[in-house]
C-alpha cells in the first residue's frame, strides 16, 4: 500500500509541477549535496539563495512533506524558490522513506543532515545563528520530531539521537501530520512507521504519539497554518490546542473555504503563488522577524 500511496503522489507532484515555469535565473542554486556520502537519493539536499545575497542573511530549513512514504526535496522546489526571492538562504531536506525505513531513521537522517549543516557551515555560506525551521505535512511532523529532540536532553536519550548544536529561533508548520497511527485514508503507515525493533525501545511511546513529546521538551515559537478544505485539518487544530495547554507560544492561521480556490492540504506549498499562499509567506515572514530580532513592533505577539 505504501508503494501504491507513493506512486499516486509522486504521479500527482510530477503533473504539478510540469506546468509550473517560474524561472530561476534569479538565484543561485546549489544540488544534490549530499549529507552522507552512501549514494542514497534520501540523503541529498539543495540550497537557495538570491544571487549577490550578503553571507549573513537568515537561513530556512525545509523538509518536505510525502505522507513519510513519498517524494523528496524537489517536490517543495517552487516554495522554497519563493523563500530565497524573499531574502533566505534556503536548504531543502530530503530522508528516506517508509517502507524502505522506518520513521526512527527518517528522524536519524534529518538530525544527521542538520549536523552536517552545523559541521559545515562556512562551507555554504550559512548564518546558522539567525535560523528557522519549516516543515509541511510530514515534513512538519519530522520538523516536530527536530525541534524536541533538540530542546531536551531526556528525548535524545531515549530516542539515541546527538543534538545538531542548531538553535532555531522559531518555525512554521503547514498542515502538520501528527497522528502516525491513522484511521483514514493513511491507515496503512499504521504498520509501517515502527516495526519489531522499536518493540520496548523508549523512544517508540513518542512514534505512536508524538503530542506526548510536548511534556518532555521546550520548543521555539511556532506559526500553525491549516484550512477548512485541508484533509487533514484536524491534525493542526489538535496540535494547537495541544500547544495552549502547555503554554508553548504558537499562532495558528486557519484559512476558511476558499471562494475561487480550493485550499487543499498544503496549498501554499504546491501553489506558491495564490494570493492564499502569498499571506502564507508575509505571516512566516512577519513571525520569523519577531523572533530573529527581537523585536515586535507593529507585529502582534504569538497567540493561541
Amino acid at each position: 500500500m505504501a508503494l501504491l500511496g507513493r506512486f499516486l503522489f509522486e504521479t500527482h507532484d510530477a503533473m504539478r509541477l510540469r506546468k509550473q515555469h517560474y524561472g530561476t535565473s534569479d538565484l543561485e542554486i546549489l544540488s544534490d549535496i549530499p549529507y552522507m556520502d552512501d549514494g542514497d537519493a534520501g540523503h541529498l539536499f539543495d540550497i537557495y539563495r538570491p544571487k549577490g545575497a550578503a553571507a549573513d542573511i537568515p537561513v530556512i530549513v525545509n523538509i518536505h512533506g510525502g505522507g513519510l512514504f513519498a517524494s523528496y526535496k524537489t517536490v517543495n522546489a517552487w516554495f522554497n524558490h519563493e523563500w530565497a526571492r524573499m531574502g533566505y538562504a534556503v536548504v531543502s531536506l530530503s530522508y528516506r522513506r517508509i517502507p524502505d525505513t522506518t520513521l526512527i531513521h527518517q528522524i536519524a537522517d534529518v538530525m544527521t543532515a542538520l549536523r552536517f549543516l552545523q559541521d559545515n557551515k562556512g562551507r555554504y555560506g550559512l548564518n546558522l545563528d539567525t535560523c528557522c525551521l519549516t516543515g509541511d505535512s510530514a515534513g512538519a511532523l519530522l520538523a516536530l520530531f527536530v525541534l524536541s529532540l533538540e530542546g531536551s536532553e531526556v528525548l535524545r536519550t531515549s530516542f539515541g539521537i546527538a543534538s545538531s548544536g542548531i538553535r532555531f529561533k522559531t518555525a512554521g508548520f503547514i498542515s502538520i501530520m501528527l497522528d502516525t497511527t491513522r484511521r483514514d485514508l493513511m491507515f496503512f503507515i499504521r504498520n509501517v512507521v515502527s516495526d519489531k525493533a522499536d518493540e520496548g525501545k523508549p523512544y517508540q511511546k513518542y512514534l505512536l504519539d508524538p503530542v506526548s513529546m510536548l511534556k518532555e521538551t521546550t520548543l521555539p515559537p511556532l506559526y500553525l497554518v491549516t484550512s477548512a478544505q485541508d484533509i487533514i485539518r484536524k491534525d493542526t487544530l489538535k496540535f494547537a490546542r495541544a500547544l495552549a495547554e502547555a503554554n508553548a507560544p504558537h499562532k495558528l492561521l486557519d484559512f476558511p473555504k476558499g471562494h475561487r480556490k480550493r485550499l487543499v492540504h498544503v496549498f501554499s506549498v504546491q501553489y506558491p503563488l495564490w494570493p492564499e499562499s502569498r499571506i502564507v509567506y508575509q505571516e512566516f515572514d512577519n513571525y520569523f522577524k519577531i523572533y530573529f530580532s527581537g523585536i515586535q513592533t507593529g507585529i502582534h505577539p504569538p497567540l493561541a
